[in-house]
């Protein structure tokens, strides 16, 4: 348990910062409700079931700040769920909760995705910028089938897939997120494309916040990436879907049509920025994420 003395009038007491517990899910929730975030108590659930976090609790046990954290290997991880409530922002609570993640990560290469109020106390830690997400999100209209290539189908992930797409989200991402595949086979729905040569891509679509998310969206070109998202924007024809893309305005501007319009953006930060390199023609690359806080 680390305690902090007070550094501002409002703060007469103390706030404990000590391990995040099931028990505090519940008043987590209630912040990211605060700050009108979509999240449910069972999205809450599950990302703490993944990793684990940090809370800054009031002496009467009110909890009033959040983190998450995700070992996604034995070097990285991925940080989220930065919260700190609006009557207590100021005092350095979000910057206090930063530091216990980063001790609890020794020599880990750290990524997070940014509101544009956050960056500046990211970048006075360490984190430097590497793009943009953008969050698409709404209730889907009549999508338009988009074939794939002659030769490549699209077909239900079953379990004997596990090992391939394991390995091309790693390549693609740079981090081993093994754990959350699992996960995600257990939880959502997935399919793949793939033909004589093997998989060359995979998606996932899962109940979250307001209804569905669609992601990661992981696969070796557009040409796979871009039907595996009519897919799923067919699936969810009528209901609510959500989006996160790496910074892409063809991909855009395809389901700003489908009535998945861009409503926010948020800033992908690392303590490792990417090297400029070139990219084989072949390589995995990410063209949604599972989640901003989970990559």
């Amino acid at each position: 348990m680390i305690q902090i003395a007070p550094s501002h009038p409002l703060l007469q007491m103390q706030i404990t910062f000590r391990v995040m517990q099931t028990d505090d899910l519940t008043q987590a929730w209630q912040l990211s409700k605060d700050l009108a975030w979509p999240h449910r108590l069972e999205d809450w659930e599950q990302m703490l079931s993944l990793g684990n976090g940090a809370v800054a609790t009031t002496p009467e046990g009110s909890v009033i700040g959040t983190i998450l954290w995700w070992m996604w290997g034995p070097q990285t991880a991925c940080l989220g769920m930065i919260i700190v409530s609006p009557a207590w922002q100021g005092h350095g609570i979000g910057k206090q909760l930063m530091t216990l993640a980063r001790q609890a990560l020794p020599g880990f290469r750290l990524h997070l995705n940014a509101t544009s109020a956050g960056v500046p106390l990211y970048e006075k830690t360490g984190f430097r910028s590497t793009g943009v997400v953008a969050q698409h999100q709404g209730n889907v209209s009549t999508v338009p089938l988009i074939p794939l290539p002659e030769g490549y189908r699209m077909r239900p992930m079953g379990t004997a897939d596990l090992n391939a797409i394991c390995a091309m989200d790693a390549a693609a991402l740079k981090m081993d997120r093994s754990a959350l595949i699992e996960h995600l086979m257990d939880d959502g729905r997935g399919i793949v494309v793939d033909s004589e040569k093997g998989i060359q891509g995979f998606s996932f679509c899962r109940k979250f916040g307001w209804g569905h998310v669609a992601g990661p969206v992981i696969a070796t070109n557009s040409i796979f990436a871009l039907p595996m998202l009519a897919y799923w924007a067919g699936t969810c024809a009528g209901q609510f879907l959500r989006v996160d893309i790496p910074q892409d305005e063809t991909l855009a501007t395809l389901l700003d049509q489908w009535g998945l319009l861009r409503v926010s953006s948020v800033v992908s930060m690392t303590t490792e920025p990417t090297e400029n390199t070139d990219t084989l023609s072949d390589s995995p690359s990410c063209f949604a994420l599972c989640s901003q806080a989970l990559g």
